[in-house]
C-alpha cells in the first residue's frame, strides 16, 4: 500500500528481564562480545550494543522472579554473526557455554544460515546464526518440523 503509515526497516531494541546483572553482563559482553553503551540507573536498564541494534537488560526487583523459560512470552531471539562458524563454536567452548541445539541449517529473515542455540544465565534462549549456510537445507517438511523439537533450556548457574 502506498499510503501505509507503518514502514519497518528493523528492530531497534529488545528488552530482556534478568535476575542479576553481573552474570548477565559477563555473558553478553564477555562471551557474546556486546558493548555496554549506556546505563539507566533509575530503571535498572543496561543497554548493550549489538550491531545496529540494542539489547536492553532490565534487572528485576529482588522480590520478583522470572517465569520458567518454557512459560515466557518469547521463545528465543536470533543474533546474526559475521565470520567463521567453526571459530564461533570454539569461542563458545572456550567459555564453557554448552550448545543446547545445533549446528543446524535454518531459514530466517536473511535467508539460510548455520545456527546454534545457547542459553544465557537466566535461561533466555539465544540463537547464534551465521549467514550463507555451508549447504542448503534439504529436508522434507516432516523432517524440518521434527527438527524443531529442542530441549527446554535451563538457567545456568
Amino acid at each position: 500500500m502506498p499510503n501505509d503509515p507503518l514502514k519497518y526497516h528493523g528492530i531497534d531494541h529488545v528488552v530482556l528481564k534478568v535476575t542479576a546483572i553481573e552474570p548477565s553482563l559477563a555473558f553478553y559482553t564477555g562471551v557474546l562480545g556486546m558493548k555496554l553503551e549506556r546505563i539507566i540507573s533509575d530503571a535498572g536498564i543496561y543497554q548493550l550494543r549489538c550491531g545496529r541494534n540494542l539489547l536492553d537488560l532490565q534487572v528485576l526487583p529482588s522480590d520478583r522472579s522470572l517465569a520458567a523459560p518454557e512459560c515466557r512470552g518469547i521463545d528465543h531471539m536470533c543474533l546474526l554473526l559475521d565470520g567463521d562458524f567453526d571459530r564461533v563454536l570454539a569461542h563458545l567452548a572456550s567459555h564453557g557455554i554448552p550448545i543446547a541445539w545445533g549446528p543446524l541449517e535454518l531459514y530466517g529473515a536473511t535467508g539460510f544460515g548455520t545456527s546454534v542455540y545457547v542459553s544465557d544465565p537466566d535461561g533466555h534462549v539465544i540463537e547464534l546464526k551465521a549467514d550463507h549456510a555451508l549447504a542448503p537445507l534439504r529436508t522434507t517438511a516432516k523432517e524440518a518440523l521434527a527438527s524443531l523439537t529442542r530441549p527446554t533450556p535451563k538457567p545456568r548457574n
